[in-house]
């Protein structure tokens, strides 16, 4: 009951996020294409969501073209070379990101939960990292407003997991509102402390249960 009281809370506040900032989207989307007007608008990326269904993710493009390496998909800095001008303020500010609103709107995404993961990443994760598909996938997450990339891949995966076996409505609350100074003050590794969860045996019974159950 309490997540679909969590879906109905995300179309209504993507649905008027949408309509709020319709005129930002207009301006980012002429920005973009006056930078580069025969390049696309628009990076679609395949990713996987809840219960490994893969989906279309929407992101304003911010690079140019280039061949994508799926299998170290390293993470791109602000500076570069690949990275547009406009990009670079897009990325900075989490701007690129807004066009997911729509995905959160036909229920590919949440407002809050795990970042997508590719399906490269999702074919080599574990049993233990594959629980983050337990919940749709998010905008923000817990990861994200504690270091995000500051953070290693395994780490962000064990923040993950503890994030759906916590989960309850004042969690997703506190992660929003956390996501504001992040994204005005960029990202900064936090002390999570013992948010995280690194024993591979755990298993969540359910979103929010709290508890586990090891092999």
């Amino acid at each position: 009951m309490t997540l679909a009281i969590k879906r109905a809370l995300d179309v209504l506040v993507a649905a008027v996020a949408l309509c709020a900032l319709a005129p930002v989207i207009v301006l980012i989307a002429i920005a973009i294409k006056l930078e580069s007007p025969r390049l696309p608008l628009f990076f679609n990326d395949i990713v996987m969501g809840r219960d490994a269904t893969q989906f279309r993710m929407l992101k304003f493009r911010t690079m140019r073209p280039h061949a994508i390496d799926y299998e170290r998909r390293p993470e791109v800095a602000l500076d570069n070379p690949l990275v547009t001008r406009v990009g670079a303020v897009l990325r900075r500010f989490k701007l690129d990101e807004l066009p997911q609103l729509w995905n959160v709107l036909r229920g590919d995404m949440s407002l809050v939960g795990p970042r997508p993961m590719d399906p490269v990443r999702y074919r080599r994760a574990t049993p233990f990292q594959r629980q983050r598909l337990l919940m749709r996938p998010g905008l923000t997450g817990w990861a994200q407003v504690n270091g995000n990339i500051t953070w290693s891949w395994d780490a962000r995966m064990e923040m993950d997991v503890w994030y759906i076996a916590h989960w309850s409505l004042g969690l997703d609350l506190r992660i929003l509102l956390m996501t504001v100074p992040v994204l005005v003050l960029h990202e900064r590794k936090r002390d999570v402390g013992a948010c995280r969860i690194s024993d591979p045996a755990f298993r969540v019974g359910r979103p929010g249960s709290g508890s586990a159950r090891t092999d």
